[in-house]
C-alpha cells in the first residue's frame, strides 16, 4: 500500500510539473522581452512550486478521505493483492535504475571536466559546490586586460547567485525525472535562461562593454567540455551564440517593470498553487 502511495503522489508530482514548464515555455519568451532576462530566468520557479503544491491534498481528495469508511478502506486493503504488489516493485525498480544511471553519466560529465580544467584546457567557468573560477592555462595570453574584467563580472555573477548550486538540483532533479522529456526540455532552457540573466547583469555593469562582452564571447565559443554543474562564459551549443548576442542589445528595463514582472511571476505562483488545492483528485485508484 505504501508504495502504491508513493507512486501515485510521485505522478501527480510529475504531472503538475509538466504542467507548469509547458507554461513556463510558453511565457518565457513575451516575459524575457516585456520585462527582462532575470525575469525570465526566475519564470523558471512556477515548476517546482507546482511540484510542491502537488504534494499537498486537494480539497476534492481530502474531502473523499474524510468520507471514507473503515471498511472501504479494509475493502481496499483486501483487493491489494501480489500481482498489483509486484508491478509495483518493478517499476520502482525500473525508476531507480534510470535515474542511477543518468546520475553516474552526470557525474561523469562532471570528473571529465574537472580533469580538463586542471590541465588547463577549460574554462573560463564558475564551478563547484562552493563555487570557484577555473581559467584555460592561456588566459592571460587569450585575453585582454578588458576581456579578462568583463569575464570576472560574468563568473562572479555566477558565484554570487551560486548558480552551480542551482545546476547541481536541476542535474538531480533530470536524475529522478529521467523518464519525463519535459524536465529535460526544462534543464537545457533553463542553462540558457541563466546565461542571459547574467549577460543582462554584466551589460548593467558595463553599458558601454557590449561590443567588447560580444566579442569576447566569440572568443571563448567551445573551450573544453561541457558540464552538468559549471556555469561557462561560452560552451559549445549549451547556450546559442546567435539568442545571446540578440539579447545584448536589448534596452534595459525600468525598475517599475522589474517590480512588475515580480509581481507577475509571483501571481502566477500563488495561481498555481490555488489550482493544485481546488483541482480534481489526481491520486490513482489501485487498480
Amino acid at each position: 500500500m505504501a508504495i502504491e502511495v508513493l507512486i501515485s503522489m510521485f505522478l501527480k508530482v510529475q504531472v503538475a510539473v509538466s504542467c507548469a514548464i509547458v507554461l513556463t515555455v510558453a511565457l518565457r519568451l513575451p516575459v524575457r522581452r516585456l520585462f527582462g532576462a532575470e525575469i525570465g530566468y526566475s519564470l523558471w520557479l512556477l515548476a517546482p512550486v507546482a511540484g510542491i503544491a502537488a504534494l499537498f491534498p486537494s480539497i476534492a481528495e481530502f474531502i473523499n478521505r474524510l468520507q471514507e469508511s473503515p471498511a472501504s478502506l479494509a475493502r481496499i486493503l483486501i483487493d491489494l493483492r501480489a500481482p498489483v504488489l509486484e508491478h509495483a516493485r518493478l517499476a520502482l525498480l525500473v525508476w531507480a535504475g534510470g535515474a542511477v544511471v543518468l546520475a553516474g553519466l552526470f557525474a561523469l560529465g562532471q570528473w571529465r571536466f574537472e580533469r580538463t580544467a586542471r590541465a588547463g584546457k577549460a574554462g573560463p567557468a564558475a564551478t563547484g559546490f562552493w563555487p570557484t573560477m577555473v581559467v584555460p592555462s592561456d588566459y592571460a595570453a587569450r585575453y585582454t586586460l578588458e576581456e579578462r574584467r568583463l569575464i570576472r563580472a560574468h563568473e562572479r555573477a555566477h558565484m554570487d547567485r551560486r548558480d552551480p548550486t542551482s545546476n547541481l538540483t536541476v542535474a538531480f532533479l533530470q536524475a529522478i525525472c529521467w523518464f519525463n522529456p519535459l524536465v529535460h526540455l526544462a534543464a537545457s532552457l533553463v542553462r540558457m535562461d541563466q546565461e542571459l540573466s547574467i549577460d543582462a547583469k554584466v551589460m548593467a555593469l558595463y553599458p558601454k562593454g557590449r561590443r567588447r562582452y560580444a566579442e569576447t564571447l566569440l572568443k571563448a565559443h567551445a573551450r573544453g567540455l561541457n558540464s552538468p554543474l559549471a556555469c561557462a562564459l561560452a560552451l559549445g551549443a549549451r547556450h546559442p551564440l546567435e539568442v545571446r548576442l540578440a539579447m545584448l542589445g536589448m534596452r534595459r528595463i525600468s525598475v517599475k517593470r522589474d517590480i512588475a514582472g515580480y509581481m507577475v511571476i509571483g501571481g502566477l505562483g500563488l495561481a498555481i498553487f490555488i489550482v493544485m488545492l481546488l483541482g480534481p483528485t489526481l491520486v490513482l485508484s489501485p487498480l
